[in-house]
C-alpha cells in the first residue's frame, strides 16, 4: 500500500487508490516510473505541466476567454474561493470574475453562474451554482453544488462562454 503519492506527496490517499486525487497521476506499481534525485541546482518542484492538478508557491491561475483578449489572473496559492458570472443590474453586486464585457448575457452566463474553490489537499475545484444554462468542465455537464478538480489545461463552459485553465508559473 503506499501512503504517500510518489509524485506530489499527498498523504491523505484512500487506501488501494490507484489514482492520485491531488495531482491525477497513477500510483500503481506497474505505472509508476523511477525518476532521478532533484540535485541542489534543480527546483523543489517542476514547472506545471498540461493536465496537473497541483501547483505551487509563485503559480498563478489564468483564466482566458476564447476569442478575446482577456484574461483573468490570481494567485492559485491564494485562492479560496472565486465567484463567475455577471454583474447584478439591480444591486450592482459583481462576482469576482465579472464576464459582462465578454457577451456574457447573450452567451447564457448567470449573475453567480459557477465559483472556483480550494478545497482540502489544496487543489481547485469548480462548482456549478444551479445556473440555468449549466457549467461543463472538457464538455461535461456538472451537476449542481459538486465540486470537480481543475488541471491546467482544462476547458470550463458557462452557457456559451469558454474559457481555458492555465497554472503559469509566476
Amino acid at each position: 500500500m503506499i501512503s504517500d503519492c510518489p509524485y506530489c506527496g499527498y498523504n491523505k490517499l484512500a487506501e488501494n487508490a490507484d489514482i492520485c486525487p491531488r495531482c491525477g497521476l497513477p500510483l500503481s506499481a506497474q505505472f509508476q516510473v523511477a525518476t532521478r534525485i532533484l540535485n541542489q541546482n534543480d527546483e523543489e518542484r517542476g514547472t506545471p505541466r498540461w493536465g496537473t492538478a497541483g501547483f505551487h508557491a509563485h503559480t498563478d491561475l489564468v483564466l482566458k476567454v476564447q476569442h478575446r483578449d482577456k484574461s483573468f489572473v490570481f494567485d492559485a496559492s491564494q485562492i479560496t474561493e472565486l465567484m463567475l458570472g455577471r454583474i447584478d443590474p439591480d444591486t450592482s453586486e459583481a462576482p469576482t470574475i465579472d464576464l459582462q464585457d465578454c457577451d456574457a448575457i447573450d452567451k447564457g452566463v448567470s449573475r453567480r453562474h459557477a465559483k472556483i474553490v480550494r478545497r482540502d489537499g489544496g487543489t481547485l475545484n469548480l462548482v456549478d451554482q444551479e445556473s440555468d444554462n449549466g457549467t461543463f468542465l472538457n464538455g461535461q455537464r456538472l451537476v449542481a453544488h459538486q465540486p470537480r478538480i481543475l488541471r491546467d489545461g482544462d476547458e470550463i463552459r458557462l452557457g456559451y462562454l469558454v474559457l481555458t485553465v492555465h497554472y503559469v508559473k509566476g
